[in-house]
């Protein structure tokens, strides 16, 4: 990006209310690509993801530690401020007011009541910035009908849109989903209908509402399988690895324990350029799949000797091999080959930046690429209440007196043990896999610390179990 290049939401503000992952998501892009995102903060009901803090923090830590140790939040809330306030206070409500006025966007996913009961309809946010966009994505949207009032996670949307029914084995009932989809999918047309709104608003100088439905955001992405389904098919059945009307299509073993290669064949091209692999030569002739209707037919059949082929390779052998004949073929990843994964490590996926609470902390960048502004990415996601006293004093415009008396009385959080610093075990090991200018880590092991806690705990344990043995022993008849 050259000098007199702002990234293009430069210049704008946006409050967020987020929890999880629809809004937050949301409000990162933003963020990433120049928006200044202030993410209002209970200290009462924080965030979700707040309340995941890392494993290796002994039971005993204070929350007000815990609360900035959760990797997960990196993902959503790098590049934003934290602002801890209490809005249901009056002072807490007067700072809002103060902001509101004075901000672009204000983004949320909250149910429709806790949004009337805290005042944050778009009748009154609109009351105090007629050229406020706002945008709150409850499950099934504010607008009137039967599941308006009813409150969600991400697997309970995506089990009601049908998406978890596509996923499992045929031969099964569906297993569902392990990751929150709809959460990213709100959270990705939240960004668009917030982008929609702010050219809009260039023309006609007026805000606007926003509601987004994540119950009907996750429908929309099942179009083929719902007219499929409308035409009389069996477009909600689970399917495996497997896609109608193709074939191979799946995951294969390889030679190593638990280690699989994927393979698509989408066409008659790439059927023959499957056919031209070195040990895959038998496929040509055999009566069985001469056609696309033969292989989906006989599909089991293919399968068997697909697989015996990559049984006798590693799965990035025999990825490499398919792939230079020009067949859609992976590795299946793991966790460690996400993060050292050259494609990733090249587009900047993995990022540090500073924490106030790690000195140096690990993010996700950005799958967005502009040429001219790509995003910027300063800053891990912040500690709770790390920007409180900027944004009250800067932004909303309190004196320091007003600020202190914030603070003191509860209704605003600034950074808690601000001279408490911490370090992710990982530090000890985390260059071999991820190849990035890491902090150099101490003589002492933060997980060697932890499990001669927990060895401590089960010695003790043990001769209390011990005791109560021989105590029951001797008044035993």
């Amino acid at each position: 990006m050259n000098d007199d290049q702002r990234p293009p939401l430069s210049g704008l503000r946006v409050i967020e209310f987020g929890y999880g992952v629809a809004a937050p998501t949301c409000c990162r892009n933003l963020a990433h690509f120049g928006a200044e995102v202030i993410k209002v903060e209970s200290a009462r009901r924080p965030d979700s993801l707040r309340q995941s803090g890392s494993g290796w923090l002994p039971l005993d830590v204070d929350w007000k530690l815990w609360r900035d140790t959760g990797l997960l939040f990196q993902f959503t809330s790098s590049q934003k401020r934290s602002l801890g306030l209490e809005i249901d206070r009056p002072a807490g409500r007067q700072a809002l007011e103060r902001l509101v006025a004075v901000t672009d966007v204000l983004a949320m996913n909250m149910s429709i009541e806790a949004v009337e009961h805290l005042g944050l309809t778009y009748a009154d946010m609109k009351a105090i910035n007629p050229r406020l966009i706002w945008i709150n994505m409850p499950s099934f949207g504010s607008a009137d009908g039967p599941y308006r009032g009813f409150r969600t996670w991400g697997r309970n949307i995506a089990a009601m849109s049908g998406l978890s029914r596509l996923v499992g084995w045929p031969d099964r009932e569906p297993v569902g989903m392990s990751v929150n989809i709809p959460d990213y999918l709100a959270g990705l047309w939240a960004t668009i209908g917030i982008v929609s709104a702010l050219a809009q608003r260039e023309q006609t100088g007026e805000g606007c509402e926003l509601d987004l439905s994540q119950f009907q955001a996750a429908l929309a992405c099942l179009g083929p399988v719902l007219m499929d389904a409308q035409l009389g098919g069996d477009g909600l059945g689970t399917l495996g690895n497997r896609t109608p009307g193709r074939a191979p299509q799946g995951v294969y073993p390889t030679r190593d324990d638990d280690r699989w290669v994927a393979v698509s064949v989408v066409d008659d091209p790439m059927w023959r350029a499957l056919c031209g692999v070195r040990g895959l030569e038998s496929l040509a002739p055999d009566p069985r799949f001469a056609t696309a209707a033969d292989r989906v037919a006989n599909a089991d059949a293919l399968d068997d000797v697909i697989a015996g082929w990559t049984a006798t390779r590693t799965r990035q052998d025999a990825a490499a091999a398919l792939q230079a004949a020009g067949v859609a073929a992976s590795p299946v990843y793991d966790n460690w080959d996400v993060l050292s994964d050259p494609q990733l490590q090249d587009r900047r996926q993995f990022r540090l930046v500073p924490h106030p609470r790690f000195g140096q902390e690990l993010v996700y960048g950005q799958a967005i690429a502009l040429s001219d502004t790509p995003a910027i990415i300063e800053r891990a996601a912040p500690a709770f209440g790390q920007d409180t006293r900027d944004v009250l004093g800067r932004v909303a415009g309190l004196d320091d007196a007003a600020v202190d008396a914030a603070v003191a009385d509860g209704t605003a959080h600034d950074l808690a043990y601000p001279d408490v610093h911490l370090e992710r075990p990982f530090l000890h090991w985390v260059k071999t896999v991820v190849p990035l200018d890491w902090p150099k880590a101490t003589a002492v092991d933060p997980a060697a610390i932890l499990f001669d806690q927990l060895k401590q705990w089960h010695a003790g344990a043990t001769a209390e179990a011990d005791r109560d043995g021989a105590g029951q022993e001797e008044v035993a008849p």
